[in-house]
């Protein structure tokens, strides 16, 4: 008989048994399930990832359980001698793993015949094959096949139901228990049962999550390979125990060669893992306070940066920037025009992404080496080329690659190159020069992209030249007196409107304009805009203003120049509803939409300087605002429930977390968890703490229109201008016992 009739019959003896049927059908029913009570950020979380994760937990679950009964039984029954005997045992453990693998196989496609076209109705538009195969393939089938591999695997190697089970499912429990192990930061490539990725885009491409899981994949099924040979060679023969089963397996090179190559490729899976990189934790630690009080956690400094050579000085810059999406790659020429203050030999400092190699330097038109040195905060690798004596320079810098995301807070990837969305940071864009840049320096670029692509820069325009052959061409003229700026691109549409004096340009995925015009997003920004401008003064920009829209997982928003942007679940139905809608919002959406914007009156118009020993801080003015519109759009009892509880409960929460009470404990943790943990401090003041301080304000000064008219003083002497916590007492007239916290 051969290898793959063997096989055959194998398959067939598992699936005739009732217990593998029991399995599958609660495996099944359990995928329904969670189909069927899925929640999440967008209609592709709440309808095909999320189900697939937690149905993920339970069919690893119960398949361990198959794959332990299936090796357990001839033991169990006293038949392995005879089995044995009569066949190859090496073979035979191998027959029995791909049985239940192929067993994983015909239960995925079974629930596939469900959770297809239940994707597809639930998401309607919005459905994209690639996420469902990502959410039932990558993560719920490769599951299975994982549990699979190790129950099999440890059981070999202990020859003990009991034991075994008690390891897969501690290695079952582990893989969930990471994601409430922040502190941690456990490398993503650990969660085998799931994964870290979330928040997957109903609009544009989710390439980036996917490259997380692929990778993870990779990762867990080298190392669940690695455990099933470690077992394949610990396997018992008859009469012989674990030592000497182990060397007779090994007889056969193949097994431990495999064994070898296995957890090998996992370590170099591993090491070279490409989404994230090394970046250091933003240096908090020195700003632990020594006198013992939870306000001296943070210390922030208002003093201009220093620079890493101040005797060179960059007169103008310009890159050359071609993006392949098919290879999600990137490689571009930079050009600079510096002055040397002292005319001596310099050594010239060069930022640029981890994920980006320099190719190559000319200074002068002559070839010099550039050095890669460490890794920095955010991302940021350092390089060095040291210049001979000159009092100018011309160097050109040719760099490629792929850029990489920062893994020290929570390893989300959102920088990256894909088929239909673009996303660089400053550092991806173009290397930075660390010396002194001249005000009137100039900053300009071409970009080459994917034909309907549109580049979105936060400082800037870049406007079409020219097309042809799939690729546009773009040219770039930034801010004078910088030389960096990060960009989005993606397939947008602009829809225009007037709003607070000015030009209104929202752009939006395409893949969302009906929706948007249904929900009638416009009118929430109209009406936030004029309320701002109302309440505390006129923008100072002169044209427009952007509102952008950005993928799901973005998670959240930013505001920069003359742009705010929020991610997509912003304009979720229920979370933009018209002006007189009497419905409040239950998703959410608009109160980022909201926040976003009022970040151009606090943070872009004007901006609030944190001192490190109040809670002061443009996030907190601008949740304040947000607080102020939601009460006159929805009323005090909405404001009241989404604003002020939330709040009072970061305020809790703070008071009473151990290491505000107990600060002397930080010096003990290392500098990531310090990192972590004071982030999660900086968080709660500035978006929970000050805002309650300014709502005592309102109550100090007589109520909300004349607190509101003092807000507007200190906005309209302070546009463009930073705004110390001293100045806004001094204009508000309160003092610091007014507005403290009990």
């Amino acid at each position: 008989m051969t290898a793959a009739a063997k096989l055959s019959r194998e398959t067939r003896r598992v699936l005739g048994e009732r217990l593998t049927w029991i399995v599958i059908a609660l495996t099944a029913a359990g995928a329904v399930w969670f189909s069927l009570n899925g929640s999440g950020r967008t209609a592709s979380d709440a309808y095909i990832i999320n189900a697939a994760k937690g149905s993920a937990f339970l069919g690893a679950l119960l398949f361990s359980l198959l794959s332990l009964a299936q090796l357990h039984r001839d033991y169990k029954n006293n038949t392995d001698a005879i089995v044995l005997t009569c066949t190859d045992p090496v073979r035979h453990q191998v027959r029995r793993t791909l049985a239940l693998v192929g067993v994983a196989a015909a239960t995925t496609l079974i629930i596939s015949l469900f959770a297809l076209p239940f994707g597809i109705v639930k998401t309607g538009g919005y459905f994209q094959p690639a996420t469902f195969l990502t959410a039932w393939i990558l993560i719920f089938f490769g599951a299975l096949v994982f549990a699979v591999l190790l129950s099999t695997g440890l059981y070999m190697l202990t020859k003990r139901a009991e034991a075994a089970f008690i390891l897969i499912a501690g290695l079952i429990l582990l893989s969930k228990m990471l994601e409430t192990w922040l502190l941690l930061n456990p490398s993503y490539l650990f969660y085998w049962v799931q994964t870290t990725a979330e928040s997957f885009s109903d609009l544009i491409t989710n390439q980036f999550q996917i490259n997380m899981l692929l990778w993870n994949r990779l990762f867990c099924l080298l190392v669940s390979l690695g455990v099933w040979l470690l077992g394949l060679c610990s396997f018992r023969r008859y009469g012989r125990g674990l030592l000497g089963s182990f060397k007779a397996n090994c007889r056969r090179v193949w097994i431990p060669l495999l064994l070898a190559v296995a957890f090998s490729l996992s370590g170099v899976s591993y090491a070279f893992e490409p989404i994230f990189d090394d970046s250091k934790p933003a240096d908090l630690g020195a700003a632990i306070g020594s006198s013992g009080g939870a306000s001296s956690v943070i210390s922030y400094s208002i003093s201009t940066p220093k620079v890493g050579n101040p005797d060179l000085t960059l007169r103008d810059k310009s890159f050359i920037l071609e993006l392949c999406t098919g290879r999600q790659t990137l490689s571009g020429t930079a050009k600079y025009r510096l002055e040397n203050v002292s005319g001596n030999a310099q050594t010239l400092p060069i930022l640029v992404n981890t994920g980006i190699l320099i190719d190559s330097v000319l200074v002068n038109g002559v070839k010099l080496k550039a050095v890669r040195g460490e890794t920095g905060e955010g991302s940021s690798a350092s390089w060095s080329v040291m210049l001979p004596s000159a009092a100018k320079y011309e160097i050109e810098i040719a760099y490629s690659g792929s850029v990489r995301n920062d893994n020290t807070m929570t390893q989300r990837a959102q920088f990256g190159i894909a088929e239909g969305f673009i996303w660089l940071p400053t550092l991806g864009v173009s290397p930075k020069l660390d010396i002194n840049v001249a005000e009137d320096s100039d900053f300009s670029g071409t970009l080459l992209l994917d034909e309907g692509l549109e580049p979105i820069f936060s400082k800037g325009k870049a406007k079409k030249v020219s097309s042809g052959e799939g690729k546009a061409e773009w040219r770039y003229n930034g801010a004078a007196g910088r030389q960096g700026d990060g960009f989005f691109a993606a397939e947008y549409l602009t829809k225009t409107f007037e709003a607070g004096g000015l030009n209104i340009d929202f752009k939006y995925f395409r893949k969302h304009d009906g929706a948007v015009a249904e929900m009638d997003a416009v009118s929430v920004m109209k009406a936030a805009i004029d309320y701002f401008t109302r309440a505390y003064g006129p923008l100072v920009y002169s044209k427009n203003l952007t509102m952008l829209e950005l993928p799901a997982y973005f998670a959240g928003g930013f505001a920069a120049g003359n742009i705010s942007a929020m991610d997509e679940t912003s304009f979720a139905a229920e979370g933009c509803l018209p002006a007189e809608s009497l419905s409040p919002d239950t998703g959410g959406g608009i109160d980022v939409l909201v926040h976003e914007i009022a970040h151009q009156w606090w943070g872009l118009g004007s901006m609030p300087v944190p001192d490190g020993v109040s809670n002061w801080s443009a996030e907190g003015l601008t949740c304040y605002g947000a607080y102020c519109f939601m009460k006159q759009y929805f009323g005090e009892e909405y404001a009241n429930e989404r604003y002020m509880k939330a709040w009072q409960r970061g305020w809790d929460t703070y008071r009473n977390a151990f290491y505000v009470r107990h600060p002397e404990y930080l010096s003990k943790l290392s500098e990531k968890e310090v990192s972590n943990v004071i982030a999660s401090f900086v968080s709660m003041k500035q978006y929970d703490l000050m805002p309650l301080m300014l709502l005592r304000g309102e109550e100090a000064l007589g109520g909300t229109e004349a607190f509101r008219k003092k807000l507007s003083e200190l906005y309209k002497t302070h546009i463009m201008k930073p705004i110390t916590y001293q100045d806004f007492l001094a204009v508000t007239g309160l003092t610091e016992e007014a507005i403290k916290l009990a």
